[in-house]
């Protein structure tokens, strides 16, 4: 797997260099790049330095700045293992941009989520771009995937997590006792969460809104309800 960009390729080195083959720099590299060289120097990681255009190769004509990784595939969590320590779960049903995913990652990884699951078809994974676009929280985040979405909830609600849905309809987050375990579900970024999904979580909570437009994308939507989550679970 290649991973690209110098914030993915740092925590990649950070969070487990025995899983890199080698880090690719540009020979016109800079300053940023010196980090780079530095932290895998530290970390006993092969560099090589190559032109631009092999790069790009490797990056798949991405936005890399310089810098790409040949990583051994990123392994995902089990989650019946996961949901036996975890106290705040995200479910992402069917998220397929990796920008969105990424960023949800960013979040996850900010708010300190102990795990993120997500389905094993129609749905983005930890590819490269979604990996670019987490800025290196796709190292530091466990995710999970599982066949059905909601036998995963049927689990962690015998494991006693309150499940909430994010949708219209709710209640409003801060009229919502969110501490003890939890599991927050975000939906499709059209569609929102399906039916069947839907139907298995314990209570809707809904972001309330006093502009024009009626609703934020995923990733803001997940970022306003999980600091809420963490807030309350802080206290």
């Amino acid at each position: 797997m290649i991973i690209y960009g110098v914030n993915p390729v740092i925590e990649a080195i950070r969070s487990h260099p025995d899983r890199i083959h080698f880090i690719a720099i540009a020979r016109e590299h800079t300053g940023r790049h010196q980090r780079v060289i530095a932290e895998a120097r530290k970390a006993g990681v092969s560099v090589r330095q190559v032109g631009n255009d092999q790069v790009d190769r490797m990056a798949g004509r991405g936005v890399h700045n310089g810098v790409a990784a040949d990583i051994a595939e990123s392994g995902y969590t089990d989650f019946d293992d996961a949901i036996a320590t975890a106290g705040f779960v995200l479910i992402l049903d069917s998220i397929t941009d990796p920008q969105n995913f990424g960023a949800i990652l960013r979040v996850a990884d900010g708010f300190g989520i102990d795990l993120v699951v997500i389905p094993e078809h129609e749905s983005v994974g930890l590819t490269p771009a979604a990996v670019k676009a987490s800025a290196g929280a796709s190292e530091w985040v466990k995710v999970a995937q599982v066949t059905n979405l909601a036998r995963a909830i049927e689990a962690l609600q015998k494991a006693e997590f309150w499940v909430y849905a994010a949708a219209a309809a709710g209640d409003r987050p801060a009229d919502i006792d969110f501490r003890g375990k939890v599991a927050l579900v975000m939906g499709n970024e059209g569609k929102g969460i399906r039916r069947n999904v839907l139907e298995h979580c314990d209570r809707i909570v809904t972001i309330p809104m006093s502009g024009h437009i009626d609703s934020f994308n995923v990733a803001t939507a997940a970022a306003v309800l999980c600091y809420e989550i963490a807030r309350q679970r802080a206290e």
